[in-house]
């Protein structure tokens, strides 16, 4: 197997799994929505929003430091971040 593609598919993952943490919030932020008045609601959605780019911000600056600079890895995190957006979207699921 190519070096690369072993970088790439560590960078994949370690993005894919910060997609999902990205995700799970999202969900509870949407959850906690249902029951609450509308200015709650804003600030609900806004922390949910500030809470995924600092996970962005974790997920890549990980990735820097675990795969010790790897650009291939680092391109396949940032994948791995914004893929799954694309097939929820798709799937209408999101």
């Amino acid at each position: 197997m190519p070096s690369w593609l072993l970088g790439l598919g560590k960078g994949l993952a370690w993005g894919l799994i910060g997609a999902g943490v990205k995700h799970y919030f999202l969900r509870c932020a949407l959850r906690k929505t249902k029951v609450e008045t509308h200015e709650k609601t804003e600030k609900i959605i806004l922390n949910c929003y500030y809470v995924r780019y600092v996970v962005n911000l974790i997920v890549l600056v990980g990735a820097y430091f675990l795969f010790a600079a790897d650009t291939l890895s680092l391109i396949g995190a940032a994948l791995g971040l914004t893929i799954p957006k694309y097939f929820l979207s798709f799937l209408k699921l999101d």
